[in-house]
């Protein structure tokens, strides 16, 4: 797979500068990037610049960053200077193409390491809403030939599905949204089904749903993290009621679990408890974590309706899939739950139908 071309990443890049953060003249615009990511970054730079804004290139490099993991030296990443800083506190508009780039070597660094790596992410979030710094994390970045080969999807699909799904206006999914907050808000009792032998019953507890369309709007910006989106996005998820869940839960889309792909999942709920979890692949991944998960492992945390159009293969993107119905066990106490667990985890099912006490909103695939 070759890089994009210009026009390609300019076209990606006005649509997030534009429908998406509604960029103005005058503005400084940070973009941080990769390798990998740059011909994307530099649309954005070109974009930035035809808005009459300021774009400013952070530059990461790959190699260099795995050298000082390499030599032990965390602190001169974990740790970023006064001028860093300095440029985020000026900054109006961030662009954030995720890395390092190879994500399953991050995924197995001891979690000392790791944290010490991202040492400064509350702080950046600190900064940044001081400033009133308003962005996108964006996905294409994690589209590698090495991430390729570690979730076994084409890397060509990948990129294309990834770029399409960034490309969805976020108002063609907001009627759809809202319904299905007010539904989710208001309902007492949730069940999925599907012929794959899912049939899982949930409760709802009264809390409100949110929303993420890959957007910043003046709601969003008053959740935590919220003046940051991820490109692409969409989907609408609620903690449920910890002590309620009986039934099944039989995935059919790969989950991204603990930095590594899960296939073929399936949960045995009974007394509001996961009793049963099986997996065709990535098994132990799971229940590594899960042996340490602490209280409240097993109890159901969230549930999660997709809205975007475009997605259906994408690694880490399978909740966002239109229709997609995707349950959570364990921590959600972020989320507005009362679960504080060490573990949390999901899986998804796409064509099912889920009602909220007995009313269908959601069947094969579509809003209904």
């Amino acid at each position: 797979m070759g890089d994009p071309s210009p026009q390609q990443a300019d076209r990606l890049a006005r649509q997030v500068l534009t429908v998406r953060l509604h960029v103005k003249a005058g503005e400084n615009v940070t973009i941080e990037t990769y390798p990998s990511a740059l011909p994307w970054a530099l649309g954005f730079v070109r974009e930035a610049r035809r808005l009459g804004a300021r774009p400013l290139l952070h530059y990461e490099d790959e190699r260099s960053y795995w050298t000082a993991v390499e030599e032990g030296r965390f602190d001169s990443i974990g740790q970023p200077g006064a001028h860093e800083w300095a440029a985020l506190a000026k900054t109006d508009v961030y662009i954030y193409f995720w890395g390092p780039e190879d994500g399953a070597r991050l995924e197995a660094l001891p979690e000392a390491t790791f944290g010490k790596l991202v040492a400064f992410n509350s702080k950046w979030y600190q900064v940044a809403q001081r400033a009133g710094v308003r962005g996108a994390r964006m996905g294409i970045a994690r589209v590698t030939a090495p991430n390729a080969r570690h979730w076994g999807v084409s890397l060509d699909a990948w990129r294309k599905e990834m770029v399409n799904a960034a490309l969805v206006d976020p108002k063609l999914m907001v009627s759809d949204s809202r319904k299905l907050k007010e539904a989710l808000e208001r309902g007492h009792t949730a069940r999925i089904r599907h012929p794959n032998g899912t049939d899982l019953t949930l409760a709802l507890a009264g809390r409100k749903p949110r929303v993420d369309l890959g957007w910043v709007t003046a709601a969003s910006r008053r959740v935590r993290f919220g003046s940051m989106a991820s490109v692409p996005d969409g989907c609408v998820y609620v903690a449920v009621d910890e002590a309620t869940a009986d039934g099944t839960l039989v995935s059919n889309r790969m989950s991204n679990l603990f930095g590594e792909p899960v296939r073929g999942g399936r949960w045995k709920f009974r007394g509001g408890r996961l009793v049963g979890q099986n997996y065709a692949d990535g098994a132990a991944s799971v229940r590594g974590a899960y042996a340490k998960g602490g209280k409240g492992r097993d109890r159901p945390g969230m549930l999660e309706i997709g809205l975007n159009p475009s997605i259906h293969m994408s690694p880490g993107m399978e909740e966002g899939e239109r229709g997609a119905i995707t349950a959570f066990v364990g921590n959600n106490v972020g989320y507005g739950g009362k679960t504080r667990s060490n573990f949390i985890a999901h899986l998804t099912v796409a064509g099912a139908e889920l009602s909220i006490d007995g009313r269908t909103v959601v069947r094969s695939g579509r809003i209904v």
